[in-house]
């Protein structure tokens, strides 16, 4: 997800053109289904039961997919993105009450510590200030939407992964974002803008969708060992490496990011303890 993140950074419009995004986001996607699909083509098939919560769950990713980009390209950075730093603590409450996952404080105070650090990383106001404008402001309301969106789909996929296999379930599901995400690049009347995109960077294109593709695929085996309220939230453990290759490949400067860096790695400490 370090890679993820840094590739992503580099092929997105940092203008924050919400088509372009979009364009780039399809082709995060489609591109990982096809990367994915021949490994899958070696895995039969039993039971197709899952295909419609599958795409039940496509459906969340991509509200996901288009509000996130939205969120981010229409607000003020300062409060939205923070917002993202709380999909830790909605997905240790989804968790609990749809898949009666443990509510242990170790596990809260690790999220809200990890959450904490997230927001001295990114020199972003603490993630609880802009809770107040989840209401008021528009992006930041998208920003909700879709961290909820995910969370969401995070839970349809803990529920079903154990009738299918991994690669399975993450191609077939990511071939359904991808459709999703045409539609709407269809009905905005810009499905050009994706191959405009993937011809202006077609290497950093290839290379996000295999980080995309077997981040996704990583974190799947992952929910079949442990807890969702105890994976996702560890992913931001990311941010760390995200900063060292940032500061490796944009030489940004990280030293003051250190505190933040230490409250995220308690935080994840506290939340794999889980007692």
């Amino acid at each position: 997800m370090a890679v993820e993140k840094i590739v992503v950074r580099m092929l997105g419009n940092r203008q924050g053109e919400v088509d372009s995004n979009l364009a780039a986001t399809f082709l995060f996607f489609i591109l990982g289904a096809i990367i994915l699909t021949p490994l899958a083509l070696f895995i039969p098939i039993n039971n197709i039961s899952f295909l419609l919560p599958c795409y039940g769950s496509s459906l969340l990713y991509t509200v996901y997919s288009y509000y996130f980009v939205s969120s981010l390209a229409t607000g003020e950075t300062s409060l939205v993105t923070p917002i993202y730093s709380l999909n830790g603590l909605i997905l240790v409450l989804f968790s609990f009450f749809f898949l009666s996952e443990p509510f242990t404080l170790t596990k809260i105070i690790g999220v809200l510590l990890m959450i904490l650090g997230a927001s001295f990383l990114k020199d972003i106001r603490n993630p609880f200030y802009s809770v107040r404008y989840i209401i008021a402001d528009p992006p930041s309301r998208k920003m909700f939407l879709a961290i909820t969106s995910q969370s969401l789909g995070r839970i349809i996929d803990k529920y079903y992964l154990p009738n299918i296999h991994p690669v399975t379930y993450a191609t077939i599901l990511y071939f359904f974002i991808s459709f999703n995400l045409f539609v709407i690049l269809f009905m905005r009347g810009k499905t050009k803008m994706a191959s405009k995109v993937f011809w202006e960077k077609p290497k950093l294109a290839i290379i996000s969708g295999f980080t995309n593709a077997f981040s996704y695929l990583f974190l799947l085996y992952a929910l079949l060992q442990i807890d969702l309220s105890i994976a996702e939230p560890l992913t931001n453990i990311s941010l760390i490496l995200t900063l060292f290759f940032s500061a490796l490949l944009f030489q940004e400067n990280i030293r003051e990011k250190i505190p933040g860096t230490i409250i995220i790695l308690i935080g994840g400490w506290l939340l794999y303890l889980n007692f």
